[in-house]
């Protein structure tokens, strides 16, 4: 604790913002490690409706697909109540499909913006206070004597060279985290998007 203490007085009032950038990056991270997975975005019960669409049991697939809390599964309810009914256009059970489907999307994207945010602000954040440190350097040679000049400037250097560390040190996490789970994302939607057109196909 007392090092952290040390090293934010050393960089300067901008390792405060930086500080909450870090803490605010490293809770989406462990926050999307726990909830961006396959199993908690694919129902586990997929394959036995897939199997029971396919053998044209629909009002089975029906019946399961309606009390499985899941947003996968209440599309494919929804779709399989409108097929039920008649409405038998692929299109329109396509279309149907996609709409009940775009509330899974904010729930792949969740909190990603914050990352993307941190990655951009952070540099700029470390380069203020690189900025702010060679201000003080210049100020300590035009407004003290020579010696005095000396310690300010070892002061002003380390504050530039911490400030500029820490923004980077913020921001590199936080943008390949962002990508990895921008992938992981995209390749769980891409993976849903299949598994929608295969039940749709499906449909006789």
């Amino acid at each position: 604790m007392d090092l952290l203490l040390s090293w934010i007085e050393k960089g300067g009032m901008v390792m405060y913002p930086l500080l909450l950038l870090s803490i605010l990056s490293w809770y989406v991270i462990i926050e999307r490690a726990f909830n961006l997975r396959f199993r908690n975005l694919i129902p586990q019960n997929l394959n036995e409706l897939k199997t029971l669409i396919q053998k044209g049991d629909y009002e089975s697939a029906h019946k399961i697909a309606s009390v499985t809390d899941h947003p996968f599964t209440r599309a494919i309810s929804v779709v399989l109540e409108e097929y039920l009914k008649g409405r038998k256009e692929k299109g329109y059970l396509i279309q149907l499909m996609e709409a009940e489907l775009s509330d899974i999307v904010p729930k792949v994207e969740r909190n990603l913006p914050i990352l993307s945010t941190t990655a951009s602000v952070a540099p700029l954040l470390g380069l203020f206070g690189t900025i702010t440190g060679l201000i003080k350097v210049f100020q300590a040679y035009s407004l003290t004597s020579h010696e005095q000049a000396i310690n300010l400037l070892a002061k002003g250097i380390s504050e530039v060279l911490v400030a500029a560390a820490t923004g980077l040190g913020v921001a590199i996490p936080a943008l390949i985290f962002y990508w990895i789970y921008k992938v992981v994302g995209n390749t769980i939607l891409e993976r849903i998007e299949k598994e929608a057109k295969e039940i749709i196909n499906s449909l006789e």
